[in-house]
Order: C-alpha cells, then structure tokens, then sequence
C-alpha cells in the first residue's frame, strides 16, 4: 500500500466563542492505513494507572470520565472522525488563570495558519497525535490538580475535564527504554533503539513547545535527505535527494504538543529499520518550522542515529 506524504504546517490554532479552545493541524506525514483498533476502552499499553478513554468524531470530543485523579492518567484516544487527529490536555501557563489563557487564544493570530500564540505560554502536557480514522493511541500524562481541557487537532469544542486527588492517583512514573529529549532545536536519546515494544519518556527541556512526528524511512536515509524532502513539499518542486512519496511510512506513534518543562510517556512498537523524527511547531524569532533549523534526528532500531551526511 503506498505511502503518501502531505505537508504538515506548523500546528494551527482557532477559537469557537469565547469559552472554547481549539486546535488544528493539517497533516504532513499522512498514511493510508489499515484502521486499528477502534474500541474506546481498549486494554492498557501502560498499566497500572487510571485511563481517560477520549473519542474524537467529527463534530465533538467525547471522556469517559469526569473528573480524573489527578497525577499520571493514561490518555487513550480514539480517532472515530474521518480526519487525521489526535488529543491532548492543556491548561494555563505558569501565573496564569483560565480564563486568561482563553482570553488569549480569543485573540486572532497575526498568521491564521501559523502557530498560536498563546500557545508558546500555555501549559500543555502532552498527547497521542497522527492518528488515522479508525486509529487508537495512548500516552500516559502527569496531570496536575485543577482544571484542564481536552484539545484536538480538529475545531471540535475540547472537553472540559478536572484533576482532584483521589484514592486512584498515581504518582509513580514508569519504568521507560530511552529518554526522548526535546530540546531548541534538537532531539536527544536516540543513540540506541531497541526494536518491539517500549515505553519512551519524552521530556521537553527547551523553551518552546515542540511535538514529535516519526516516519519509518528507507534504510541508509540521511538528515539531509529528509530536509530536502521537506523543502520539495513546501515548494512544490523536487528538491535533490529528496525521497518520494510512496518512501515515507507515517507511524501512530507520535506526541501532538508538549510544553517546556513537561515530561510524558508514550507507549510504540517499532520493527527493525529506520525511522525520521521531527518537529514542526514554528519558531516564532524566525518563523520557521523547527524542522528547517535542525530538529530532525534519524535512527535506525539496534543502532546509533544518523548524521547529517548526503
């Protein structure tokens, strides 16, 4: 089954009312595949902790419980819409309330296609993304005491949800594989992947959001090729060295937004291979998407990552 590449633009922002959050990003690394599994109340990837089952259709985000312990919380999100999406939580930035936060995604951005933002100060704590119709994902999250909402990648309203302690919290993180570090403009820890399943600590110590795209990508594929992939997308010109179209394999393994400081868990399972990972949130001193200033790393599973060699 081919592959199919679009272009994801840094991750997009809009607001429905006063009182909404919301969130959109078109796909860059989209996939024609096979539906997952479906059921919102699938078994755990990561056991242990409480699960927040979130179904995303095409007009709405629907939890399966409110409110949740608060502390580390499984989300598990189910794409039942006929986009590409994915879910996270999110809340006001450090000193901020609330309804400063939706004050300011109320204000309309400079660029409506760019990045929000009010993102850059929000608190967001992480989530599955790139979820195909039909796809489920989970992503265990810390979730601290108060109120928080439900995002999408869509303009369906987000769910409102709070955090309470509770006889259910867990505050123990799990044992993980590696340690992804998400860094100004860099990801660390991919030196040695192990192929199957693992859990991988994701931990943003930049100063900006970032997300997580990975591709499974040609074996011997290089840096430099998948930064003339992206500039052949966005120019609509073949770029040289680029790889085509039916050679990128998007995977369901992916975090749709993390904020600086902020530390989450994901659950993958990778076969041998190589694999592309980027970030595509735009750095607002440049405007350009994190990938175009370096924040791609390749790794192959059972050996170092690649350097940026043609």
């Amino acid at each position: 089954m081919d592959q199919k590449i679009t272009r994801r633009t840094a991750v997009a922002g809009a607001l429905a009312g006063a009182a909404v959050l919301c969130l959109h990003k078109p796909g860059v690394f989209a996939q024609e595949a096979t539906p997952a599994t479906t059921s919102g109340s699938a078994a755990p990837a990561i056991p242990g902790y409480p699960m927040l089952n979130v179904s995303v259709t095409d007009s709405a985000i629907e939890v399966s419980v409110n409110p949740i312990p608060a502390g580390y919380v499984l989300l598990n999100v189910t794409n039942n819409s006929k986009d590409e999406t994915g879910a996270g939580i999110l809340g006001p930035g450090e000193g901020q309330t609330m309804d400063e936060l939706m004050a300011a995604a109320a204000t309309p951005p400079a660029d409506p296609e760019g990045f929000p933002p009010f993102l850059y100060d929000a608190t967001i704590l992480g989530g599955p993304g790139s979820l195909q119709p039909g796809q489920s994902a989970q992503a265990l999250v810390n979730v601290p005491a108060g109120d928080w909402v439900v995002f999408p990648e869509g303009s369906q309203q987000p769910a409102p949800i709070r955090a309470v302690e509770s006889p259910d919290s867990n505050t123990t993180a799990p044992a993980a594989a590696l340690t992804l570090t998400l860094g100004d403009f860099y990801f660390g820890g991919l030196d040695s992947v192990s192929t199957g399943s693992q859990i991988w600590e994701v931990t943003n110590e930049g100063t900006q959001p970032h997300m997580v795209d990975i591709a499974k990508v040609p074996e011997g594929t290089t840096i430099d090729q998948i930064m003339a992939t992206i500039m052949t997308i966005d120019a609509g010109t073949p770029t040289a060295g680029a790889l085509t179209m039916n050679q990128i394999q998007d995977l369901s393994y992916g975090v749709l937004l993390l904020s600086k400081g902020q530390t989450m868990y994901l659950q993958l399972t990778l076969e041998a291979g190589t694999y592309a990972v980027l970030c595509f949130v735009t750095d607002p001193a440049t405007g350009q998407p994190h990938a175009m200033e370096g924040m791609i790393n390749v790794f192959t599973t059972g050996g170092a990552a690649a350097t940026p060699t043609s």
